[in-house]
């Protein structure tokens, strides 16, 4: 599926690419330069067999048909966007699952499929919902933009990828299961934790007002996955491995723990005593047989 974002008014048209990056920076992919537009405003990123809409915290917001985009927001053919005024229309051609040349597997098309070792991540707002619901959604957009573009600095500075943000919740992954990689990942763990302590205090009228903090929890696991195209062009992970990370990251709640690590994660990372500890075998939702679970106490450089 190819998808152009247009500005209304000059007829400039921009094609989309995997991420697009819109604001006034001369980095951006799509460059508006007015004082008024944040320097890395929104993004759009291709997910999910279609093109999301995020805000990145920025000051006047960014709007979709008429609405504030708070969380990520799927693009229709024919939506309107705006920012600081400046309206965009979006085209897309083609269907939003092109299935030309592909394979099935679980249900899920996937093109040019591999079977590989990764090391994955996942992290995710804690108490989100209610926090959604206490807070504007002007605040709300300018928390979960900067939570958005920090997790989107942070994990492509590690060698990372982003696969996708679902919502609060964001999965991403290393293709390289080595020492120094999977000493990445905790390093990744690290700054997405320092990411929410300033987010927490870019703010602190709003979560004083709710009496709230903005904590996440993060999940780190290896494991061989399927790796493909739900698209062409459009690469995702399939596979159990990545079904436990979601189960590990929901046990950060109930052990209390803002970073846990699976026992394969673990097994796989030379002196992985310095870094954490052991809490046991537990039972997560939807598996017959317990998880091994690691609490991350320690991180490399630290």
């Amino acid at each position: 599926m190819k998808a152009i974002l247009k500005n209304i008014v000059t007829e400039r048209e921009f094609d989309l690419g995997a991420v697009s990056m819109i604001g006034r920076s001369s980095e951006c992919q799509i460059q508006i330069p007015d004082p008024r537009v944040s320097r890395r405003h929104a993004m759009i990123r291709k997910q999910d067999g279609g093109f999301y809409l995020f805000d990145l915290g920025s000051f006047n917001g960014s709007y979709l048909n008429g609405s504030r985009v708070t969380t990520a927001r799927q693009l229709s053919d024919g939506s309107t966007l705006s920012f600081a005024g400046h309206e965009y229309s979006y085209r897309q051609e083609g269907s939003s699952l092109e299935t030309q040349n592909l394979n099935t597997l679980g249900g899920s098309t996937i093109a040019m499929i591999r079977s590989t070792p990764v090391i994955i991540l996942v992290s995710d707002i804690m108490g989100f919902t209610s926090l959604s619901e206490a807070v504007s959604p002007d605040d709300l957009a300018q928390i979960m933009g900067g939570w958005y573009a920090d997790c989107e600095t942070i994990i492509s500075s590690a060698g990372a990828t982003v696969d996708k943000f679902i919502g609060d919740c964001v999965l991403a992954y290393w293709t390289t299961v080595d020492e120094s990689t999977l000493k990445a990942a905790l390093s990744t763990a690290e700054q997405l934790l320092a990411s929410s302590d300033r987010i927490q205090k870019a703010h602190p009228e709003v979560f004083a007002e709710v009496s709230r903090e903005f904590k996440i929890g993060v999940a780190l696991h290896t494991g061989k996955v399927a790796y493909g195209g739900m698209s062409q062009g459009e690469f995702t992970l399939v596979g159990d491995p990545v079904n436990l990370t979601f189960r590990l990251e929901s046990l950060t709640r109930k052990l209390d723990r803002p970073v846990l690590a699976s026992g394969d994660f673990m097994r796989a990372l030379p002196n992985s005593r310095a870094f954490g500890r052991g809490m046991g075998v537990h039972k997560v939702k939807g598996r017959a047989q317990g998880v091994e679970v690691h609490s991350i106490t320690q991180f490399p450089g630290s």
